[in-house]
């Protein structure tokens, strides 16, 4: 099943699924898109080949389109909170304490435990918040423990087009 946190497969690495939506009734993977050389790029999602259909470039993710049979679960997305608790989670980590300390129109700034960081492979992770998707983590700083995020706010908003 593809879902957010689940894993696919590009150029012989392992990426992560940041969601799933729905855009007029197509279906569509959405991660981070600095993995990928651009659109047309192919990679292996649950033993099928698909290819990056979309990049975003103001905010640096990739749409992939999932064939209509596909077993899917459809994001769903909350609105992040400021100073509160979130987790990155993924099929293969979750990392339980992560805070939310600044969100804006398109950007989430989070704060890790400096012994608890993400890993290069993590970019592309869904940070939750009760039970919601509230961003993509993009990158992170092992100087200050701090990650920044896409916001569901622009995901929600791509839902609209």
């Amino acid at each position: 099943m593809i879902k957010a946190g689940s894993s696919f497969f590009y150029n012989g690495r392992r990426g992560i699924t940041g969601a799933v939506i729905s855009l007029k009734g197509v279906l569509y993977m959405v991660t981070i898109s600095h993995i990928f050389k651009g659109e047309g790029d192919r990679l292996t999602v649950d033993g099928t080949r698909l290819t990056v259909t979309r990049i975003l470039k103001d905010h640096k993710l990739a749409l992939i389109k999932l064939p209509s049979e596909s077993e899917v679960e459809i994001t769903e997305f909350g609105s992040p909170g400021e100073l509160e608790l979130a987790e990155l989670i993924n099929d293969t980590r979750t990392i339980h304490y992560c805070r939310v300390v600044n969100s804006g129109s398109s950007l989430l700034f989070l704060g890790f435990r400096c012994h608890d960081m993400p890993a290069p492979e993590d970019s592309g992770s869904p940070i939750v918040q009760k039970g919601k998707v509230i961003g993509i983590m993009t990158s992170a700083t092992l100087d200050t423990c701090m990650g920044f995020a896409v916001s569901s706010k622009v995901l929600r908003s791509l839902e609209g087009q």
